[in-house]
């Protein structure tokens, strides 16, 4: 009888000092505030629902923006990328890249090369958005044309959107594949008219 006392003091104890330091499972999880999201992301509301979904938990979320506008259709330069980090570590990574006359089947083979994580691209599979598009429980991406060829020097250009998922949350593998996928059509409509292009996006198809 005393040991058994005895144990449940010592786990009433624990689960104070657990509560009053946030150890697991009393600790705060961050809320993602929809004016510190990258505008890369897109204005939806429902952004921030999918980066709830996806995120671990963290006790604070930060976003870190970088973007190279493109001055006109003559200019074949457009950039942007999204870095969400927390507890220490850099969580998600969304960006968009203006391309070059580069066909679908080879923009496929390089988008799996350009994650050093295997496990983010070795399971894709298509879903239908831009001219191609590919997802996994870990890695989302969209060929979506821009410029049509005549109007920028080299061709027609496309852009390319991923977004990386480099820490898993809790949500099921079909459950994150989908709330990718939300990411990066909302970051690719975002870029398609930031990037002045001229192209049926063909994101919602």
């Amino acid at each position: 009888m005393i040991l058994i006392v005895g144990a449940v003091v010592t786990l009433t104890l624990f689960a104070g000092l657990a509560y009053t330091y946030k150890i697991w499972p009393f600790r705060d999880k961050g809320e993602i505030e929809a004016g510190e999201v990258c505008s890369s992301l897109g204005s939806s509301s429902s952004v921030v629902n999918a980066l709830t979904k996806v995120l671990p938990e963290a006790s604070s979320y930060s976003f870190d923006e970088n973007t190279s506008l493109r001055v006109d259709v003559t200019d074949t330069n457009y950039e942007s990328s999204c870095f969400v980090s927390g507890g220490g570590k850099q969580l998600l990574v969304v960006e968009a890249r203006l391309m070059e006359d580069e066909s679908a089947i080879s923009w496929t083979r390089w988008i799996k090369g350009t994650t050093a994580n295997e496990a983010s691209t070795k399971s894709l599979t298509p879903f239908t958005a831009g001219d191609r598009a590919v997802a996994s429980s870990r890695f989302a991406a969209i060929f979506v044309p821009c410029t049509a060829a005549g109007k920028a020097p080299g061709g027609q250009y496309n852009l390319s959107v991923s977004t990386e998922l480099k820490q898993a949350g809790n949500s099921s593998d079909a459950a994150v594949r989908d709330e990718l996928i939300k990411l990066t059509k909302n970051a690719s409509s975002y870029a398609h008219a930031k990037a002045k292009c001229d192209m049926t996006p063909k994101i919602d198809e």
